[in-house]
């Protein structure tokens, strides 16, 4: 199945549901992704609540570059593996995300202003498009999208230190509307800034791993102009 395409989706926005998962092998079971545990190191203390330096470093976020690689497993088996970019840019609310298949070359893409999505082939060309909320709401890990969007995410949790070290914090969420799965942040311990985002439900789990992240550099405007034109 090829990124951000699943062929068996007959609305056109849920073609968009493969955008973040690469199909493992078949026959290939490989073992899932293990969820955050206690550290043994020791714990330290910050001068800050590690719930308010999230929403801090969330209100002054105005523009981000990372890569990201994104591993979903269903009752111990990884079932879809990914890689990419993600751009987002406050101003305009504007969000992209590029595929990249195994020679890291850009796949596919979908690009927001988070109302309307629109999905591009490797040749930036504007192959579906469809509404924002349907697809996010569809999708396993939000928390990959919602960058600058953060406190809201927080005010619809319950926020508790799962775990503190040196090394990281570890935010566990849990819904205030009763839904039935936990959302793990692992923060880094200086900049309250996310490195890993786990989200599990029933016997799936979806980890994202952040890497390479810029904030609050320069973006080009270009890389949103699907969204941007009138």
């Amino acid at each position: 199945m090829k990124p951000f395409i699943n062929k068996a989706c007959l609305l056109a926005i849920c073609v968009l549901c493969a955008a973040c998962s690469v199909q493992a092998k078949e026959k290939t079971a490989e073992p899932a992704v293990q969820p955050p545990k206690k550290e043994t190191q020791a714990q330290t203390t910050t001068a800050k609540d590690p719930v308010q330096r999230l929403r801090d470093w969330d209100a002054k976020l105005n523009t981000l570059e990372t890569a990201f690689e994104q591993t979903s497993s269903y009752d111990g088996v990884v079932i879809s593996r990914s890689r990419g970019k993600l751009y987002y840019k406050k101003a305009g609310n504007l969000l992209r995300l590029d595929t990249l298949d195994d020679e890291q070359k850009t796949d596919q893409s979908a690009v927001t202003d988070k109302k309307v999505l629109k999905v591009l082939d490797a040749k930036g060309k504007v192959i579906t498009s469809g509404a924002w909320a349907d697809w996010v709401n569809g999708q396993p890990n939000k928390a990959l999208f919602d960058f600058g969007n953060y406190s809201a995410l927080l005010d619809a949790h319950r926020a508790t230190v799962f775990s503190s070290s040196a090394q990281r914090v570890i935010l566990l969420l849990t819904p205030k509307d009763g839904s039935d799965y936990k959302l793990y942040l692992l923060l880094d311990p200086k900049e309250y800034f996310p490195q890993t985002i786990i989200i599990e439900a029933d016997l799936m789990q979806t980890k994202a791993d952040l890497k390479n992240t810029v904030k609050n550099k320069s973006v080009s405007q270009n890389l949103f102009k699907e969204v941007l034109a009138k």
